[in-house]
């Protein structure tokens, strides 16, 4: 029994009360399948491979099982581990922990005998508060945006859920960025809390049911809250969920789970963040691995060795952060890109999901950077079973950026991977689509656009007029135009521009009607005459309507084919 005003010594827990001592050291160049036969042989849960990196025994199980059994068994293992000695505090440990470390490595003298897993060891972090950047920006899309945050935690609260702002929205929040979107996780039924905030926002609710996930656009706040009605942009809802992957490249399978291991199962740590909604912790960050000194550093780190072997599509997302928020991945990320990179073909991966991806890489402002980071990598293997060169990128987003700017509609997807293709052989080419598995239309217009060199030679002609060069693209598509304007000279290019922006627009003063109340006779007579009166046109050698009217007059007394 405790004895009043006698004073007991304090004793901090050591290292021993939270490592675990199932590990096995192997050498770091052995197989993945030789360190995993050592581990089971040994009953380890964690295998040694020298004195900074280790893994899990299960982590290497995973990586067998798809197909990576002879890869040296460092290149699926967590790189940098922090070390401590056995003496050390088990507060030593937490702080590493909490910087974001999976695995800390336990040492006497230079020997590794333990471990202490972030997965069996909890890990609260303290909390600090973003209230003040929610609240930072004065303008009323800002006031909007807490306003639906605000109520978000009101009705998780109204339905016994905890609700949390998460992902990219509280790294471009911490980014000092507005965040066009609110992405949420709740810690439940996240459609049935999608219906209920639906309610109070109004907008489109559209429910994905066997993922848990909804997204509701077209919300407004109420005019009653003084925001007279400000639009909210997107909001994705979704439960939060534990992901398990049965192959490389598939898409997962999801089963509910808390908040901490839905960060965890995220792609980087700068996204690994959340913002508690509820009233009374309205605007906590929570960040159990280590996302935020990552956003200050601005550095890109995987949370996990395998993270672009489960989904390679991360390889697109890691160059699209990384040229539009200036993030740079660090060592053990890049070694996670090549390992992602050099395991593919991936069978599981669909060509649809790739399409897609270079879809969203070619929407970003800053696609060129993108897509030269992803030649740089050699991720093109992901998608053609060669390498593609980087040459054209520059032309093409001078090309779109000329497009946005003269109302031309084009499909920067097309003209990004036309850039990329340019100069190939046909056969990698047809790799390419296959892989894609583009069809019809879609595949023409780049098949068409890849092979335009002959066409960019004509158009920089010296002497070529402008209805030549409407005779010339208006049997092209529009992608070979595109594609000429990428490998033609400055000639060649005003005239596409000229073409694209207003040449394929002109058209003659007079109608059919007018042409047969000129006496023109009905039939292919009348399309003759507004090709010829077209062409003058384009031209220059017409005017005003009474020029075309004469033109017309004497062209059916000369009887001249038109």
């Amino acid at each position: 029994m405790a004895r009043a005003g006698h004073a007991y010594p304090q004793v901090e827990p050591g290292v021993e009360a939270v490592m675990d001592r199932r590990v096995v050291s192997v050498a770091p160049r052995a197989s993945v399948a030789r360190a995993l036969q050592r581990a089971r042989a040994a009953g380890a849960a964690i295998v040694a491979l020298g004195r900074r990196s280790a893994a899990r025994t299960a982590e290497l199980a995973t990586a067998a099982d798809w197909g990576l059994g002879a890869r040296p068994a460092r290149s699926v293992a967590w790189r940098d581990l922090p070390t401590v000695p056995v003496r050390a505090t088990e507060v030593d440990v937490r702080r590493r922990l909490l910087a974001g470390a999976s695995l800390v490595l336990v040492r006497r003298a230079r020997v590794i005998v333990a471990a202490v897993d972030a997965h069996r060891c909890a890990v609260l972090p303290a909390e600090s508060s973003v209230l003040p950047s929610l609240e930072r920006g004065g303008d009323r899309q800002a006031e909007a945006r807490l306003w639906l945050l605000r109520v978000a935690g009101k009705v998780g609260e109204g339905l016994g859920t905890s609700t949390y702002a998460v992902g990219g929205f509280v790294r471009d929040l911490l980014l000092g960025a507005a965040p066009p979107d609110v992405d949420l996780v709740v810690e439940g039924d996240g459609v049935a809390f999608a219906r209920r905030l639906a309610e109070e926002i109004g907008g489109t609710l559209l429910v994905h049911g066997s993922f848990g996930t909804a997204s509701i656009e077209g919300g407004r706040a109420p005019a009653g809250a003084g925001l007279d009605g400000v639009a909210l942009g997107r909001v994705d809802i979704a439960s939060a969920r534990r992901e398990r992957y049965s192959s490389a490249g598939a898409l997962p399978d999801v089963e509910p789970a808390g908040l901490l291991e839905d960060l965890r199962r995220r792609d980087f740590s700068v996204n690994a963040l959340a913002v508690a909604l509820a009233p009374d912790r309205f605007g906590r960050l929570i960040d159990p691995l280590g996302g935020q000194p990552d956003v200050r550093a601005r550095c890109l780190r995987a949370l996990r060795p395998l993270a672009f072997v489960e989904d390679p599509t991360r390889i697109f997302r890691a160059a699209r952060y990384a040229a539009r928020l200036d993030l740079r991945p660090d060592a053990a990320t890049r070694a996670g890109l090549r390992l992602g990179i050099d395991a593919s073909p991936y069978a599981a991966l669909s060509g649809q999901r790739l399409w897609r991806e270079l879809e969203l890489v070619a929407a970003e402002s800053s696609a060129r950077h993108a897509f030269e980071l992803l030649v740089r990598w050699k991720a093109t293997k992901l998608w053609n079973a060669g390498i593609l060169s980087a040459g054209y990128l520059s032309q093409a987003e001078r090309f779109a950026q000329w497009a946005k700017g003269a109302g031309v509609a084009v499909d920067r997807s097309e003209v990004f991977l036309i850039a990329l293709s340019i100069g190939r052989p046909p056969a990698t080419v047809e790799r390419t689509l296959d892989r894609l598995t583009l069809t019809g239309e879609p595949r023409a217009r780049i098949e068409a656009g890849v092979l335009a060199g002959a066409l960019a030679r004509r158009l920089d002609g010296a002497r070529v007029r402008p209805s030549e060069v409407d005779e010339i693209l208006a049997v092209a598509p529009e992608t070979a135009a595109l594609a000429a304007w990428l490998r033609g000279g400055p000639r060649a290019r005003r005239r596409i521009q000229w073409y694209l922006a207003s040449g394929r627009a002109v058209r003659p003063r007079l109608s059919g009607a007018d042409l047969l109340a000129l006496g023109v006779p009905r039939g292919p007579r009348v399309g003759e005459a507004l090709g010829m009166l077209r062409r003058r046109r384009l031209d220059g050698d017409l005017g005003s309507l009474a020029e075309e009217r004469g033109l017309v007059k004497e062209w059916l007394t000369s009887g001249k084919e038109a």
